[in-house]
């Protein structure tokens, strides 16, 4: 299991009294209090290194694009109020521009979730109001096939031998950077030694981790016996097989697959011969990432990495690689090299596409099965 990467999380929670005595607290079970939540927060990015101890080749942020995870610019915090059976009887959410702000919470046992309201690509979605939040992104297409624009109209209704293997997988958006803390069953209490009195307040300290539960990839394609025949990618990459929405609650991820599509960039400079990608997802399907029982029963899912190579006579190829037991291995991301012999994939037989600047299309068709030699790193 890779080294769980996480963001410590202080929260301090200060809570004001309704009457004017001193001290300055005096709660009572009726009473409702003030609670500022404070967050300090350090992250550890030692992943980073023990991902460097993989890489075969360097990775260029300037070309590849960014490397490891970013602290979150804004907390959302969830207040589950339980009754005396601890059900959920109430859910309160607060937002937080930064990483601080002002709540109103009972004295009671809660369940508290926290995660980065930051996120533009995520999308929340619960049964009713006290059930599970789960997160996930919007569906862009229905399957690689259909969301390919490097094909004609004409050529993706066409019978091919490539249709028996195309997989029918939604394709949905990238995931942004997504961290969680859930605090079940905290009690907020009346008696003034659970606090610490600090310049003239009396605060509550939670400690707890903000883990990451969108989980990074990065792919280093190596191209052999290129010669500067391939020249890019204009139908991008797309990682098979990921789980559509994780669990905020407990940390699983759902059964569903979907296709994650991605960018992906080639070194027109110092390594003409090598790509790079990075691919932010949910992680392997009805799982949690950070149990290694959990991981070891995950439904047997199969992970192609599918990559669009451009060559310099317009045409492309679209190729793909499973990459299952490399995903197994690194249920919370990690690096993966490959290898391609480009003498094993010459393009494809059709008129090149019309048109297209190079830029990001979601994905790819027309898929045959391949023979050729690809290498995986270890």
């Amino acid at each position: 299991m890779s080294r769980r990467p996480f963001i410590t999380v202080i929260a301090a929670l200060l809570v004001l009294g309704s009457c004017n005595i001193e001290p300055p607290l005096h709660l009572r079970k009726s009473a409702t209090t003030s609670v500022v939540l404070q967050t300090e927060i350090t992250a550890e990015f030692l992943w980073q290194l023990d991902w460097q101890a993989q890489w075969e080749y360097s990775w260029r942020t300037d070309i590849y694009g960014p490397l490891g995870y970013s602290e979150p610019k804004g907390i959302r915090m969830h207040i589950y109020t339980l009754d005396d059976e601890i059900l959920p009887k109430s859910h309160h959410i607060y937002n937080f521009n930064g990483l601080e702000g002002q709540v109103e919470i009972f004295v009671g046992v809660h369940n508290l979730l926290f995660h980065n309201n930051d996120s533009e690509a995520l999308l929340y979605r619960s049964e009713d109001e006290l059930s599970d939040i789960s997160a996930y992104t919007r569906v862009i297409s229905s399957g690689l096939r259909t969301s390919s624009l490097v094909q004609t109209v004409a050529q993706k209704m066409s019978a091919t031998k490539a249709d028996d293997s195309l997989i029918e997988e939604p394709v949905t958006l990238m995931p942004d950077e997504l961290f969680v803390l859930y605090d079940p069953e905290h009690k907020i209490t009346d008696n003034l030694e659970d606090y610490e009195y600090i310049d003239g307040r009396y605060v509550l300290r939670i400690k707890g981790e903000l883990e990451p539960r969108t989980f990074i990839y990065l792919f280093q394609v190596k191209l052999l016996n290129n010669y500067g025949r391939v020249t890019g990618s204009m139908g991008g990459a797309a990682l098979t097989g990921m789980a559509e929405s994780v669990n905020l609650r407990t940390g699983v991820t759902s059964s569903e697959t979907v296709s994650v599509p991605m960018d992906i960039r080639m070194d027109q400079t110092e390594n003409p011969d090598m790509f790079g990608a990075r691919c932010l997802s949910f992680g392997m399907p009805g799982c949690d990432a950070y149990d290694a029982g959990s991981v070891a029963s995950a439904p047997e899912t199969r992970h192609w990495f599918v990559l669009n190579v451009n060559f310099r006579t317009g045409r492309y190829k679209n190729i793909r690689i499973d990459v299952t037991d490399q995903i197994r291995a690194l249920p919370t991301g990690g690096v993966i090299p490959l290898e391609i012999d480009v003498d094993d994939f010459p393009p494809e037989d059709i008129d090149p596409p019309v048109g297209g600047d190079g830029a990001f299309n979601p994905l790819i068709g027309n898929w045959e099965e391949q023979t050729g030699h690809t290498t995986i790193g270890n």
